[in-house]
């Protein structure tokens, strides 16, 4: 669940951060609030109906970004117990890339480019986020950034070299959960500051989200192929109508939307205690392991 409301460096927060606020003394993190406000404040002074709809779009992706992440890890867990060795370079590298994105997703200093950020790609995303969590700490964002580089390389291993001797050489020295908890929380961080500046400096009138940035988010079209989602499409029918302004990442989800997205990849038809059973996501108490999803 969100935490309740917390007061640090000098403002109150929607979100009880495991990891983010450990990196650095609050007098810096307050240094560093004032900075990355200050960039969201340049957007939002100037505020229009076209950038509440990006923006909003962008946070919705941010959400799903985490969720997807979480799935991904989940799948990871699975793979290991039943030794599917072979797939765990993959998941580990694409779930951090889904928490690559969402933080990229909410960086100020990235243009919408009327939906054309979604298609950023993975060494540009590693290369940003890294940078952002500079901000906090230099040394942690060599880590991270290394820890990408690393979960990258070993995909590209088995995808491009087909390593005789299997996994043997794989397997550095990384926390892919520290380091997914803190991609998450950047995100977070990041989307706790815009919600506050647009609180303080935008209209209502402005709080709409355009039918052309919700097909962006719904409609992927990837070489000659069309994806067309039609959960997706409800899902941006609610925030047209009931959220239609970009806020914090942990309050813009709902559980409705958790439940979906990470019970779509549950098995639909099994007996209990059949081998189908155990790709079932579990409880909404076992989504927690990266972020406090609600």
């Amino acid at each position: 669940m969100v935490a309740n409301i917390i007061m640090y460096a000098s403002r109150n927060w929607f979100y009880n951060y495991r990891e983010l606020f450990e990196l650095t003394e609050e007098k810096k993190l307050l240094s560093v609030c004032g900075d990355i406000s200050k960039q969201y404040s340049n957007l939002t002074k100037d505020w229009s109906v076209e950038l509440n709809s990006e923006w909003t779009c962008r946070i919705y992706l941010a959400t799903k970004m985490i969720l997807n992440a979480t799935v991904i890890l989940k799948q990871a867990e699975f793979a290991e117990e039943k030794n599917l060795r072979v797939t765990i370079p993959y998941l580990e590298y694409y779930a951090v890339l889904s928490l690559l994105r969402a933080v990229v997703f909410t960086l100020p200093s990235q243009q919408w480019e009327e939906g054309r950020l979604i298609e950023i790609s993975h060494s540009k995303s590693i290369n940003l986020a890294s940078d952002w969590i500079a901000r906090f700490d230099r040394e942690t964002a060599a880590s991270v950034k290394q820890t990408c580089l690393l979960l990258k390389a070993q995909r590209e291993l088995i995808s491009y070299k087909a390593p005789a001797s299997g996994d043997r050489n794989l397997g550095g020295e990384y926390d892919i959960v520290y380091a997914a908890t803190l991609l998450a929380e950047v995100a977070q961080f990041n989307s706790e500051l815009l919600e506050a500046s647009v609180k303080k400096n935008t209209s209502k009138d402005h709080h709409l989200v355009l039918s052309s940035d919700a097909h962006v988010v719904c409609q992927v079209n990837i070489g000659s192929f069309s994806f067309s989602d039609n959960e997706d499409y409800h899902r941006m029918g609610y925030v047209i109508r009931k959220q239609p302004s970009p806020f914090n990442i942990a309050n813009f989800m709902t559980e409705g939307q958790t439940e979906d997205f990470i019970g779509a990849w549950d098995a639909e038809d099994y007996e209990d205690g059949s081998e189908e059973q155990v790709f079932y996501s579990g409880s909404p108490s076992e989504w927690q392991g990266i972020f406090d999803i609600p």
